[in-house]
């Protein structure tokens, strides 16, 4: 199976690659490799990765969502370089202004990285930097070849110094499969029916949109192995939860995981979508975040970090026509998966901990040894 990762090289602002690597997990099939067929509902215009028209689905700083002022600011702009060039991702900076959550496929593996938040036509309105020694990947992260799917797509960066008149997240302890999201990310934009694929030709501003979890990983392969017999390993879903998304366009024959369920026992539901809000990640918007309201604030859910070809998918299981269009690499009848904070919230909160006084005392008396925390370090 292939799986593009959503981390998308920009130099220039010009996109020169978009990592798609050879995967050894239980979804198999051609991530963002793109679909098929004409979009039958043209009235809906969203943008691959956030929304409709790029211009009309742009966050900017102070914008306010069910009435929090500056809901997105927390949204970071993530760039960076190693060997291979040049790199552009998204994250979210957690409450207290410290640390910046992300996916470990945007952090394992870089030589410098800046941090910009309320990127806005070009201008950041406060930037960091983060040290390699100050990236944490998740313990069970072995590499997007091993574990992309497995929901341990997940990292933290420990900023240069905090960011104070920036409100941070909280984090969703429940599971949210079931729950609206809002999504925010700095990455490539285009229209869902349109046969372009996303660039960076609004890169001067983040995006946003909708959508919903409609099943975890975890159940979907178990539920595929069980009709296509492609295979499943419990043992690989351990690290944690991925939510999945479908990208609707209002219609049933793009309703992907909706027709999926059809097929194998409607083991999970899934509506048509938000309409003219609805949305999916693109390139660029790994570890971005999904959002759920709880009523008074935006909880950081997910963490974005897969797209999946909506044709290949449905291809498994006989379905022909769930893609619009099989030269946009996020269209509608795509997929995508976001790894869930819910479950990852031990370690989140080791990492971020700030010792007791007491603690440090016996840390510089060598008295104490620390928890398996895995830092940032180069994936072969």
């Amino acid at each position: 199976m292939h799986f593009s990762t959503n981390k998308s090289t920009n130099r220039g602002h010009t996109v020169m690659q978009s990592k798609t690597l050879q995967l050894a997990g239980a979804l198999a099939a051609a991530l963002f490799a793109t679909g098929a067929q004409a979009n039958n509902a043209a009235f809906l215009k969203p943008l691959t990765g956030n929304t409709s028209s790029p211009a009309d689905w742009r966050f900017l700083p102070g914008q306010s969502f069910n009435g929090v002022v500056g809901a997105l600011d927390g949204v970071a702009r993530l760039s960076f370089s190693n060997a291979e060039g040049n790199w552009a991702c998204s994250g979210s900076l957690l409450a207290g202004g410290q640390y910046v959550l992300t996916a470990a496929h945007c952090a394992d593996d870089f030589t410098k990285m800046k941090v910009d938040f309320g990127w806005a036509d070009g201008k950041a309105r406060e930037s960091r930097t983060v040290a390699v020694a100050d990236a944490f990947v998740h313990p069970q992260w072995h590499g997007a070849n091993n574990s992309l799917d497995a929901g341990s797509d997940v990292a933290l960066l420990k900023l240069s110094s905090a960011v104070t008149d920036i409100k941070g997240y909280h984090l969703s302890t429940t599971n949210d499969v079931g729950k609206d999201y809002l999504m925010a990310g700095y990455g490539t934009t285009t229209v869902a029916s349109s046969d372009q694929d996303p660039d960076w030709g609004d890169h001067a501003y983040g995006h946003y949109g909708y959508n919903t979890f409609d099943v975890d990983s975890n159940t979907f392969n178990k539920v595929g192995n069980q009709y296509t017999g492609w295979g499943y390993d419990p043992n690989y879903y351990k690290p944690g939860t991925t939510y999945m998304s479908d990208y609707d366009d209002g219609t049933a024959s793009k309703n992907t995981l909706g027709r999926i369920a059809d097929v194998t026992g409607h083991q999970w539901s899934s509506g048509l979508g938000h309409g003219v809000n609805e949305a999916l990640i693109a390139g660029g918007d790994s570890g971005g975040g999904d959002f759920v309201w709880n009523g008074k604030e935006w909880l950081l859910s997910g963490v974005h970090s897969w797209g999946w070809q909506g044709s290949s998918a449905c291809s498994f299981f006989d379905l022909l026509h769930c893609d619009s269009s099989d030269q946009n690499s996020s269209s509608f009848g795509d997929l995508s998966g976001s790894t869930a904070t819910y479950s990852h919230i031990g370690w989140i909160n080791q990492v971020t901990a700030v010792p007791e006084p007491e603690t440090y005392a016996m840390m510089l008396a060598g008295l104490l040894v620390t928890g398996a925390v895995a830092r940032r370090r180069r994936q072969g």
